[in-house]
């Protein structure tokens, strides 16, 4: 059966346990629920190898996104009350260790281990700055090196964008480079990019931070995609201008 007709399906079987359940009818209620739980595993464990779904019909769309978020099915509910726990909103189905292995080596083991990981983390050095940052510059950073060690380097590019201007937000609020600046307000809402790279940067350097951001922008709009070594030297080329900048601004 198409991926379609699976959902279509689901749904006639979420009727099925409901009806089942309201007129007392405990074999149809049996059915219904082992064919529901059997196919609905079915369905979250072919969600997880896709990033994007195609489906025309409006409910089988809709019965995807409720057993792939925390809306559930109605069918969840009458299902967790026979179980005797609260009912789960929704929650992704469980899988059982057997299937866990499974799915592992199917959807991670298969191109990746803990081998490639530390590799890739080895491949890429910390930011090092002379004086402290914000804990959100810390893990934008940790994020950036995680995303190219698990080689999703549009995402390592995506990020090393939002490190960029998170520093140059960081070095405006610290410097009191901009009239009355609010800590909680977002500096690109309020100014314009140029204005904030002009702010903490000049010459070589603002045209060196002008360009890279140029560069990132272009992958994090999904314009075009990058390979493991511009990802690489992208990333270098964030921590080495971003290092640069606070020097220049005496952080």
């Amino acid at each position: 059966m198409s991926l379609e007709a699976d959902l279509m399906r689901l749904k006639q079987l979420d009727r099925s346990v409901i009806r089942s359940a309201m007129e007392s009818d405990v074999d149809g209620l049996v059915a219904a629920i082992n064919e529901f739980v059997s196919l609905r595993q079915r369905l979250n464990a072919h969600a997880l190898e896709e990033a994007v779904v195609v489906v025309q019909d409006d409910e089988a769309r809709a019965t995807l996104k409720a057993i792939t978020t925390s809306d559930g099915l109605p069918a969840d509910q009458v299902i967790g009350r026979l179980l005797g726990h609260a009912p789960r909103q929704g929650a992704p189905v469980e899988f059982d260790e057997t299937e866990l292995q499974e799915l592992g080596e199917k959807l991670f083991y298969s191109w990746f281990s803990h081998h490639e990981y530390i590799s890739g983390l080895a491949e890429l050095r910390p930011m090092v700055l002379r004086a402290d940052v914000p804990d959100a510059i810390t893990r934008l950073v940790g994020q950036a090196r995680d995303c190219y060690a698990f080689q999703q380097y549009d995402a390592a590019c995506g990020l090393c964008r939002i490190v960029v201007e998170a520093a140059v937000r960081d070095i405006c609020v610290r410097k009191q480079l901009l009239p009355d600046v609010d800590p909680n307000v977002a500096l690109l809402e309020k100014y314009n990019w140029a204005l904030l790279r002009r702010k903490v940067s000049s010459g070589a350097l603002e045209e060196r931070l002008r360009g890279l951001y140029a560069d990132l922008s272009v992958v994090l709009h999904g314009r075009r995609s990058v390979s493991g070594p511009e990802a690489r030297l992208a990333f270098e080329q964030t921590l080495a201008i971003v290092e640069e900048v606070y020097i220049a601004n005496d952080l």
